[in-house]
Order: C-alpha cells, then structure tokens, then sequence
C-alpha cells in the first residue's frame, strides 16, 4: 500500500511540471498573438495576408490590444511626427522583429520566470543570426500589455520614442 501511495504521489508531482507548461501565461499568449496577428510581415505569404498594413501603422485600437497607454501614446505621437515632418522620428525599423526587413525571420517564444517578462528569439533566414528581444509587459485593467520591447542594451522602444526627435 505504501509503495502504491509513492508511486500514484511521485507520477502526480512528474505530471504536474507539464500540466503547468502546457497552458501559456497570460502574458506568453499576448505576445503569440501580436505575433500570431501580423506573421504576414515576415513569414506568411498567403492570400488575404497584406504585409502592406505593418503593426507600425495600425490604428490606435489596434496598437491597445497589444501596448499599455503609455506606449500607444507615445507611438501615435512618433507617426504624427513623421508625417508632418515627411521625415522618420524616432523609429526607422519594425521593432517586434528587430529589423527594417524581417521577411524570412523565423520566432520562438520564451517563457521567463519572471511573468511580466516574456524573450522571444529571432532567428535570420539563412539562421546566420540570432536576436534575443526582451518584452516587458504591465497589468491593466484591460489585461496584460506590452510596456516595452528591448534588444539587450542595444535599444529599447521605450526610451527610442521617449526621445525628442
């Protein structure tokens, strides 16, 4: 009997590790679908996918199912710029795929421990190179947001649109 109670108690603890993964996070789900939403920029060639609406240039609804406030604001603020001045602002490339021509980038998405940090690994075409972006997400009231995307010490979307242009 107490060697079946061990047994039924040693499967239920190497079950629960997989169970837990098995559902994403909150924040792990947000990120798969900004993904999952605008593939078309980079990897998906199909009918009906139009890589001509890029995440950069959705409207603000669009840009808060994804982005905290803060952000959406700050966005917004950088497209107006750039369309009075007829000039780039503060951002010159699609910061979700680290590049201004991420056709081919191919996406893994990597859990942390820590929930309100999602990396997501980038990988070229030809898998010459290889990204590691930090997504830092906030809780509002409207659920889990990305509050910045960061490149290790190399650039972050926060302090780039931040910037007086």
């Amino acid at each position: 009997m107490k060697s079946l109670f061990l047994a039924v108690l040693m499967s239920a603890i190497a079950v629960a590790p997989i169970e837990a993964q098995a559902k994403p996070s909150a924040p792990v789900t947000l990120i798969a679908s900004l993904y999952a939403a605008f593939a078309c920029e980079a990897v998906v060639d199909a009918p009906g996918c139009d890589s001509t609406h890029e995440l950069m240039d959705q409207p603000k609804p669009v840009l808060a199912r994804y982005f905290d406030a803060q952000m959406v604001r700050l966005w917004l603020a950088d497209r107006k710029c750039a369309a009075q001045s007829r000039e780039i602002c503060s951002l010159d490339f699609a910061p979700m795929w680290s590049s201004q021509d991420p056709i081919g980038t191919t996406v893994r998405i990597l859990p942390t421990n820590d929930p309100r940090l999602v990396d997501v690994e980038l990988l070229s075409p030809q898998g010459k190179t290889r990204q590691l972006l930090r997504y830092t997400l906030v809780k509002t009231p409207q659920g889990w947001r990305i509050h910045d995307i960061s490149l290790g010490k190399e650039w972050s979307l926060l302090a780039l649109l931040s910037r007086k242009p």
